[in-house]
């Protein structure tokens, strides 16, 4: 068979261009640590990785849910504990109050007991990032309202149209809005409160089929109310002084209310558990994906340089034999 002159050139240049090639490869992957540059190199790893990223990016939301859900349990927890010492001392104060102390201890009692029904409305219309915790779906407006009664007799309430404090009769209708502005009188005392917020909160989605309410729904947001109520029927009892007025059916009352508070607290112990649970199992699926996308991505570095200096090692080689062979001419023969 005839060989050209050009067969070797030709051949030592192709053979150059591999290996090339392969050197511009190797050193990519060394310098940058990644198997897969492009698709077309490996294109089901490379759709393997995608689908796993996306994956990533899913949990990543679901783990800033749970986060916010979090915050919103821990803060109704707060407050759920707030109403649970409110409730211990209210219960301590009914007991008390047997008459013994005196018409003067009882009215004491009473404005403990007042100062007490202001604290449960703070903890009542309490906020997280500026949303009412309380509210349901409406976290924007203030779930509780009350109605307030100064030194004179009269009463006044927030107007559901304008959100203005207008005066009212016994009944609840509108007389007139107050005279000294547009808000309660700083020396009134509240005599009924009612819940105004949603029936139930917003869902957070903690994975793909999990989800969860970390508020409370509106009928454990009723017997807050309720429970409040009935801290102004204690007061009022005691600011009469007398020895019947705080009878056993108000003791046996607030007694199931605070068994309604230990079972919300409870039911927000188990959203805790469960907000918990579901943010370690997504942690943990986060960096097995993590390192299932490292074994299909990433190179063995040490194998890899080891395989770049040999490449490197047969580019000299081939250098150096094509020198030598190209050199010489016919002559050389003769």
């Amino acid at each position: 068979m005839r060989v050209t002159t050009n067969t070797f050139p030709d051949t030592l240049l192709g053979h150059l261009q591999r290996t090339t090639k392969d050197m511009n490869k190797l050193n990519e992957q060394v310098s940058t640590g990644q198997r897969i540059s492009k698709v077309s190199e490996d294109s089901a790893s490379a759709n393997r990785i995608l689908d796993m990223q996306e994956e990533k990016g899913r949990i990543t939301q679901f783990s800033k849910n749970a986060a916010r859900a979090q915050n919103i349990n821990n803060t109704t927890i707060s407050q759920l504990q707030n109403f649970m010492q409110i409730s211990d001392r209210v219960s301590e104060l009914a007991i008390l109050a047997d008459g013994l102390k005196g018409p003067d201890g009882m009215k004491a009692y009473a404005e403990e007991v007042d100062e007490l029904i202001e604290h449960a409305m703070q903890s009542a219309n309490a906020k997280f990032n500026g949303e009412y915790i309380f509210g349901g779906m409406d976290t924007g407006s203030q779930p509780f309202e009350m109605v307030m009664e100064d030194a004179d007799g009269n009463r006044y309430a927030r107007d559901a149209g304008t959100g203005d404090i207008v005066k009212t009769d016994s009944s609840g209708n509108v007389v007139a809005a107050p005279a000294e502005g547009h808000s309660f009188p700083s020396n009134g005392k509240i005599v009924s409160v009612s819940y105004e917020g949603a029936a139930s909160g917003p869902e957070f989605h903690l994975s793909e089929t999990g989800k969860i309410r970390p508020y409370t729904d509106g009928t454990t947001n009723q017997q807050f109310a309720d429970f409040i109520n009935k801290m102004v029927e204690l007061r009022d009892a005691l600011e009469t002084g007398e020895v019947t007025a705080v009878t056993p059916e108000m003791r046996d009352s607030l007694e199931s209310s605070e068994d309604e508070l230990i079972f919300a607290l409870s039911r927000q112990g188990s959203v805790q558990m469960r907000i918990e649970f579901d943010l370690t199992l997504n942690q943990q699926r986060y960096t097995d994906l993590e390192e299932n996308i490292s074994s299909e991505a990433d190179v063995d570095i040490a194998q890899t340089v080891v395989r770049l200096t040999q490449v490197q090692n047969a580019y000299q080689a081939s250098l150096k034999s094509a020198g030598q062979v190209l050199n010489q001419s016919l002559l050389d023969y003769l």
